[in-house]
């Protein structure tokens, strides 16, 4: 995924957070940015297109 979106130009949108003391399972986000891919999780993807829920 993150391959991908370097090729494409991108944003990889995940629900993992970035963690330094990762060791057995790396988080996308540490993948992203070792490749200098942006990110951002679901919630922030949704506040960025301005997405709105009502009752």
């Amino acid at each position: 995924m993150v391959a991908y979106a370097m090729a494409k130009g991108c944003t990889v949108v995940t629900h993992e957070k970035f963690s330094l003391d990762a060791q057995n399972k790396v988080p996308m986000p540490n993948v992203c940015k070792a490749f200098n891919v942006p990110y951002v999780d679901t919630f922030a993807m949704l506040r960025n297109l301005g997405v709105k829920f009502s009752r």
